[in-house]
């Protein structure tokens, strides 16, 4: 499988996700036009991963903003990393904000709770 690299925009994240090392990066702001056709790709690629995963995967979240529809296709992005876990693979799901970003904190919270993945929220300091 190869790698899936989407730039970001204004409106959409980058997307890196390297199954030959199981590691998924998403960063930016998510608020899509097409929620559906911007996360098909990587919903297809991470259906196949599951099926050969790597003995660990680690998901990076690092955004500064999503919209309710980008939560909704990310959970389901992330219900197929949940049949992983179940199996006892080592998932690891970072969320990344900014320490003065408490909506973002909460939303990594929130995912905390709709989640059966093992979640670390990590407060990056802001640089002066």
């Amino acid at each position: 499988m190869s790698k899936l690299i989407i730039l970001a925009t204004d409106e959409s994240p980058q997307i890196m996700f390297d199954p030959s090392r199981g590691i998924l990066d998403i960063s930016g702001k998510s608020l899509p036009e097409d929620i559906t056709a911007f996360y098909s790709p990587l919903e297809q690629a991470v259906i196949e991963y599951v099926d050969e995963p790597q003995p660990d995967t680690i998901i990076n979240f690092d955004l500064v903003y999503l919209n309710s529809a980008s939560t909704k296709r990310i959970l389901a992005i992330i219900s197929h990393f949940e049949r992983l876990h179940k199996e006892g693979r080592k998932i690891i799901l970072n969320w990344y904000y900014n320490q003065y970003d408490e909506d973002m904190r909460e939303e990594g919270e929130e995912f905390a709770r709709l989640t059966d993945l093992p979640v670390k929220i990590i407060e990056k300091s802001e640089r002066v």
